[in-house]
């Protein structure tokens, strides 16, 4: 059973510490404007999604300094990138238009692969690693958006298995996600337990997720916002059935749809979104309210889509 304490309220974020005895004992729900603006319009993509990402990053840079790397040497703070979903969190951004200091990088390219057979189950495949700015003591901050958990776990194997060649220890892993499941909170509570603490004993793992954990669909894939496993404070419910009512809180495909395609392909993202709301608005099961509003996020993407049709 979850329990929401409210940890810091400023006036572009509140910050909710989530107790659950399943996840790490260190995760937080961040409930912002910002973050809203990009969950609640997944007609966004390209520069508005990115300009959207940059107010996000913002938050989460004075996040991490107040929360997590107070007191702590720029030096040994350091962000893995998780290619190329991560690179849209923009969190090097962020520190440098916070604090004007631009952060050390790690990359690791990760794809997820099927597994055939199993429903809803994907294997993490590695095909880069640059681990040269890992410093000693490390602060790691990692941005992902996490459905099943398995390039979040993927990734921060490869990184306990780099300290362990460099013979540097981690003083902290923290995970910023847009949009996470519950399934992937649990994956790093247990990573924690059998892997990260052992090796490093006084390392403290941190989860910020931008206003919920989302149900994860058997797919795998799709998160939606008001189903059975959702995990919210009162505030984020109370917004998505404002915003989108009953219905598409359920039934809206995904929170963010396939984040990789809607940051570096729009056009991609433009079709598959739209496939998807014309569908709904067909499905005479769909109430009038929420045609009304897929209308309308119809209208701004076939806007989108004329932008980028204009010459350069």
């Amino acid at each position: 059973m979850e329990c929401f304490s409210l940890v810091e309220k400023t006036e572009d974020y509140r910050l909710y510490r989530l107790a659950n005895p399943s996840m790490p004992q260190r995760t937080f729900i961040v409930c912002s404007q910002a973050a809203r603006d990009v969950l609640y319009k997944p007609h966004l993509a390209g520069k508005p999604l990115q300009d959207a990402m940059n107010k996000n990053a913002s938050i989460f840079a004075r996040l991490l300094k107040k929360h997590v790397v107070n007191g702590a040497k720029l030096e040994n703070v350091c962000e893995l990138v998780f290619l190329s979903g991560g690179l849209y969190y923009f969190l090097n951004a962020g520190f440098k238009s916070e604090f004007g200091v631009a952060l050390p990088q790690c990359f690791i390219g990760i794809q997820r692969q099927r597994i055939e057979g199993a429903g809803g189950q994907f294997r993490a495949i590695a095909g880069y690693e640059n681990f040269e700015s890992l410093p000693d003591n490390a602060h790691v901050i990692i941005g992902d958006t996490i459905a099943t958990g398995s390039t979040l776990v993927k990734g921060i194997q490869m990184l306990l298995d780099a300290a362990e060649s460099k013979g540097t220890k981690i003083a902290s892993i923290t995970v910023i996600t847009l949009a996470g499941s519950p399934q992937g909170a649990q994956k790093l509570a247990a990573l924690e337990k059998s892997h990260i603490l052992p090796q490093h004993p006084s390392c403290k793992v941190n989860l910020f997720a931008c206003e919920m954990l989302f149900h994860l669909m058997p797919d795998g894939t799709d998160l939606r916002f008001l189903e059975k496993d959702s995990i919210m404070p009162d505030e984020s419910r109370e917004y998505a059935k404002a915003t989108y009512g009953d219905w598409l809180g359920k039934n809206m495909k995904c929170a963010v749809f396939d984040w990789g395609t809607r940051c570096k392909n729009p056009a991609a993202h433009y079709s598959e979104f739209l496939e998807f709301v014309q569908q709904a608005i067909k499905d005479k099961k769909t109430p009038a309210d929420a045609r009304s509003r897929l209308e309308e996020m119809k209208k701004e993407a076939l806007s989108g889509i004329e932008r980028m049709k204009k010459e350069l």
